[in-house]
C-alpha cells in the first residue's frame, strides 16, 4: 500500500497553480511548467506563498531552495489525491497499489 500525508502547504500551493489550455491534440487544461505558480523561479514563488522567512540579504538558504522544490514536486501526488478524492482535505492517504487511483482517507 502505498502512503502519502496531503499538508496544508500542498493544498495552498495547489490553490495557487496557473492552469491554462494546451491546444495539443484535443486540449487539456494543464499548470505551466515553466511558471507554475506565475513566476519563473519556482523556489522564489513557493517561498512567498508559503510566507518563510528569507536570509538577511532577502535570499533562500540552500536548504530552503531544497525543501521548495520537494514540496513542489510532491504537488505531482497531492493533485492525483485531491482529483481522485474531490477534496482538498489535509491527512494521511493510502492506495492499494503503485497504478491505481483509488486513495482513500486514512487519518
Amino acid at each position: 500500500m502505498l502512503e502519502f500525508t496531503v499538508t496544508r502547504d500542498h493544498l495552498t500551493l495547489l490553490r495557487n497553480f496557473y492552469v491554462g489550455w494546451n491546444d495539443c491534440e484535443t486540449g487539456a487544461p494543464e499548470i505551466d511548467p515553466k511558471r507554475p505558480y506565475g513566476n519563473g523561479y519556482v523556489p522564489g514563488d513557493v517561498a512567498e506563498i508559503l510566507g518563510w522567512e528569507r536570509n538577511e540579504d532577502g535570499e533562500l538558504t540552500d536548504d530552503q531552495e531544497s525543501d521548495a522544490y520537494q514540496i513542489h514536486g510532491e504537488t505531482q501526488t497531492v493533485l492525483q489525491i485531491v482529483l481522485s478524492t474531490g477534496s482538498f482535505v489535509p491527512g494521511s492517504y493510502a492506495r492499494s497499489h503503485t497504478y491505481s487511483n483509488d486513495w482513500v482517507l486514512t487519518g
